[in-house]
């Protein structure tokens, strides 16, 4: 895959996906909140960027119970731009973790009490882990189990 480097807006890009997702939250009864705290600006594929933050955000809605509470924060880490999605969604056991990243590394999550209406392929976040890692960034995630929630976040280079 060729990616179209360009310099850009990150806060920007954040806050577009975010008015993108708010109505589908609405609906769900979930509140989704950016304090962006100014431009950060650097050099990624738009498109490529938008399609990473919007799965994140999208799977924070989908794995998080209806009142739940998703928020993103950004942060600068030596020569790195950081973007994490947090929620107080269903959580990830260790053994999950280790296979949410893999190709088809679908969580089934049917049939175990939890209100996910939506399922997926199982290739949204490995998808999402090559695009990260063709920009140069890496992509984690942080949960401390199960009803616990999770904290995706991934690293882009600055300019």
């Amino acid at each position: 895959m060729k990616l179209n480097i360009t310099e850009e807006d990150l806060t920007f890009l954040i806050n577009f996906c975010v008015k993108e997702l708010k109505g589908l939250a609405r609906l769900r009864n979930q509140s989704i909140f950016f304090d962006p705290n100014k431009k950060l600006e650097a050099k990624f594929d738009k498109e490529r960027i938008y399609e990473v933050i919007s799965n994140l955000l999208l799977n924070a809605v989908k794995y998080t119970p209806p009142g739940g509470i998703i928020s993103i924060e950004t942060r600068v880490i030596n020569d790195s731009y950081i973007v994490s999605v947090k929620d107080n969604g269903i959580g990830f056991t260790e053994e999950e973790k280790n296979q949410v990243f893999k190709q088809f590394g679908k969580i089934e999550r049917y049939g175990q009490g939890w209100d996910v209406a939506i399922e997926g392929t199982g290739l949204g976040l490995y998808i999402t882990k090559k695009l990260v890692e063709l920009h140069g960034g890496k992509i984690w995630l942080e949960s401390e189990g199960r009803n616990k929630g999770s904290t995706f976040s991934f690293s882009i280079p600055k300019l």
